[in-house]
C-alpha cells in the first residue's frame, strides 16, 4: 500500500491587498498606491543610478478601508462596537442584549465584490472523503480533479495518525483519542491494533484493484472497489473571498480534524499574499 500525506501547493495568484482597495475605490473613480518605505541607491552594470524600494505596505486609510469592506464597520464604529460588547457582558442580564448585538453584527453588510478580484490557484492532494467535503464550496471557485476513469497507476492512500471516538453530539465529527473499541463479536481492540487492521484492509483492496486493471478490467469499473481514503489531486482556483469562506468553515473546531489541518495549509498559502485582507476576512 502506498501511503501519502495531505498537501496544499501554491501554483499562481493574481492581485494583492492593493487590488482590493482599488476595486473598492473604482466607484469613486479613485485609485490608491503603495506606501513605499525606505529606498536604496543602486548602481547598475552600465554605471547608471537608480533607486530601489526596500519595502512597501498599504497606507493606513487603505488598511482601514479593507477592514470596513470585510466587516461593515468603520474604524471608530468597530472600536465602539467592541466597547459596547465589553460593557454589556458585565451586566447581570447580559445575554439578551449580547444576543441583539451579535445579531446586528451578523446583519452588517459585507462588501464582497472587491475581495472577488484577486485569485489564487492551489494544487491540493487529499483523500476522497475530504475532497467530497471541500468540493461543496462552489461559489467563487473552480475545481478540476484527476479522474480514475483515465488513470490506472497504483493509487495512494491516507490514514490518520490517531483514531478517535464517535462523540455524543453527531454534529461534531470525532471525539477524544480512542483507547479501545469493541467488535460486534464482543472482542476488544486497542488503539495500536486499529491501524494495522485499517492498513491490511486498504492493502487488500489496492491489490485487488491492480489485479483487475492488469487483467483487463476498465479502470472506470475497477475503481469502484477503492475506499474513501484513496488520494486524489485537485487544481483549485478561487477568489480571495472564496478562500476565506473555505478556511473560516474548515478551520472551525467543529470541522473534521483532517479538514482543519488542510484548511490551515490553505490559509498559510493565501495569508502572505494578502495579509491585510486575510486578517480582516478571517480574524
Amino acid at each position: 500500500m502506498k501511503q501519502a500525506q495531505i498537501t496544499a501547493e501554491y501554483i499562481d495568484h493574481m492581485g494583492s491587498d492593493l487590488s482590493v482597495v482599488n476595486a473598492a475605490r473604482a466607484s469613486f473613480g479613485k485609485e490608491s498606491d503603495w506606501d513605499y518605505g525606505e529606498t536604496t541607491r543602486v548602481i547598475d552594470e552600465d554605471r547608471s543610478v537608480s533607486w530601489q524600494h526596500l519595502d512597501k505596505k498599504l497606507k493606513p486609510a487603505d488598511a482601514n478601508l479593507i477592514r470596513f469592506l470585510a466587516t461593515g464597520y468603520r474604524t471608530s464604529e468597530w472600536a465602539g462596537f467592541l466597547d459596547e460588547v465589553i460593557e454589556v457582558s458585565k451586566l447581570h442580564d447580559a445575554k439578551p442584549r449580547l444576543t441583539k448585538l451579535l445579531h446586528g453584527y451578523k446583519r452588517k453588510a459585507q462588501h464582497w465584490a472587491p475581495f472577488g478580484h484577486p485569485h489564487v490557484e492551489i494544487r491540493v492532494k487529499m483523500p476522497i472523503f475530504l475532497a467530497r467535503q471541500f468540493v461543496k464550496h462552489q461559489v467563487g471557485g473552480v475545481w478540476s480533479e484527476e479522474s480514475r476513469r483515465y488513470i490506472s497507476d497504483e493509487p495512494e492512500f491516507w490514514l490518520p495518525d490517531e483514531w478517535h471516538t464517535r462523540p455524543d453530539d453527531i454534529k461534531q465529527g470525532s471525539g477524544a483519542v480512542i483507547t479501545h473499541m469493541t467488535w460486534n463479536d464482543g472482542g476488544d481492540v486497542e488503539q495500536e491494533e486499529i491501524d494495522p487492521i485499517a492498513r491490511e484492509l486498504t492493502s487488500q483492496q489496492a491489490h485487488a484493484y491492480l489485479q483487475m486493471v492488469k487483467g483487463g478490467v476498465a479502470p472506470e469499473e475497477a475503481r469502484i472497489i477503492l475506499t474513501l481514503n484513496m488520494m486524489t489531486t485537485v487544481v483549485w482556483t478561487g477568489s480571495l473571498l472564496f478562500w476565506s469562506r473555505v478556511c473560516n468553515q474548515r478551520v472551525d473546531s467543529h470541522a473534521q480534524l483532517a479538514a482543519q489541518a488542510l484548511g490551515r495549509k490553505i490559509s498559510s498559502i493565501v495569508q502572505p499574499l494578502y495579509p491585510v485582507s486575510w486578517e480582516a476576512l478571517t480574524a
